[in-house]
């Protein structure tokens, strides 16, 4: 893997090759850092609010910077730029609706268990999408687009699990927003969800570029936990978090982040977050966002009520999770 980029990714040659870019990222990024219940007597929790970017969800600025590397890498090679990517699920999204404002052709690989309102919406913006099996999970989908990308080089293949264009979106944007936003107070904790390791490991980097002592935790479904030595499988698991399998590890993770406390959530637990949060806020969140705040108001009770943890919620939930957590709650 090669080092982390020193700065964000140049943004100037992609805006001004694609001009349906600019209004997007005039709306990227700027989310709010909200508090949110944490348990009485402990650490106060604070989620940074990543639904709130214009596509809903922290893939879009994952997606914007690694589009903007990819443009500046096509340089002034005649032959049109044509995107493709792995995801587990809100990636896709941000990458084929940036293809549309861009005109640009983009080809997604997806595990077959992604929802199928989230499949109809990748086509409806006109990305191509090749679906792998399930059982199979991150394993299938990297190794599916790395085929593809050897097999028709015609392909930019952008490798959100391993572009450092990945880790410096957070790096230098979303941490940066985030100690803005703590406005000089030091948080004891950063709690997210490990997914490629990108959002985990770029905000890392940030928080403890100015407060040393950050500890980090890694959360990953209980179907499937970061670093274990169990095949990838098929089990219904929060979006976009889970292991690899095998023994592997995300790179970012592996090879950037020191010291990180890995816990684990059940699909059916985060369910029973995202209705607890709704009822105690107001609020809808994903299952995703509902494992990071239940591990959030556990690593709180570790603290103090003048110390405090932060955590992200990366989207507000897809229609199919709403749909089984209100069976659940029923």
């Amino acid at each position: 893997m090669p080092p982390p980029l020193d700065t964000a990714v140049e943004e100037s040659a992609a805006l001004a090759a694609y001009p349906g870019l600019r209004a997007f990222r005039a709306r990227l990024g700027g989310t709010p850092l909200l508090e949110v219940p944490g348990p009485p007597g402990g650490a106060r929790v604070m989620a940074k609010c990543e639904f709130a970017n214009p596509f809903g969800s922290v893939k879009d600025r994952t997606a914007y910077s690694l589009l903007c590397a990819a443009v500046d890498a096509h340089g002034d090679d005649p032959a049109p730029l044509r995107i493709l990517d792995a995801s587990g699920g809100s990636m896709a999204r941000a990458l084929a609706r940036l293809g549309a404002l861009m005109g640009v052709e983009v080809r997604v690989v997806v595990p077959a268990s992604v929802p199928e309102s989230l499949q109809a919406e990748l086509r409806s913006a006109g990305a191509r999408v090749e679906l792998t099996d399930p059982e199979e999970f991150l394993q299938g989908i990297i190794r599916r687009s790395e085929e593809i990308a050897a097999e028709e080089p015609g392909w930019t293949l952008l490798s959100q699990h391993r572009n450092v264009a990945n880790v410096a979106a957070h790096e230098f944007f979303t941490g940066r927003e985030i100690i803005g936003q703590l406005d000089g107070a030091a948080p004891a904790c950063w709690v997210a969800a490990v997914g490629s390791g990108g959002t985990l490991t770029g905000v890392a980097r940030a928080l403890r570029s100015r407060f040393p002592g950050v500890a980090v935790v890694g959360v990953t479904p209980e179907e499937l936990p970061y670093g274990t030595e169990l095949p990838p499988n098929g089990l219904a698991k929060f979006a976009g978090a889970g292991g690899f399998g095998n023994g592997l590890r995300q790179p970012f993770v592996e090879h950037l982040v020191r010291e990180m406390r890995s816990v684990q959530v059940s699909y059916d637990r985060s369910l029973d977050g995202t209705l607890e949060f709704r009822e105690r806020t107001g609020r809808k969140i994903g299952a995703s966002s509902a494992a990071n705040w239940l591990t959030a108001r556990e690593v709180a009770r570790e603290y103090g009520p003048e110390e405090t943890v932060v955590t992200l919620f990366a989207d507000a939930g897809s229609q199919e999770d709403w749909a089984r957590a209100e069976s659940r709650g029923r």
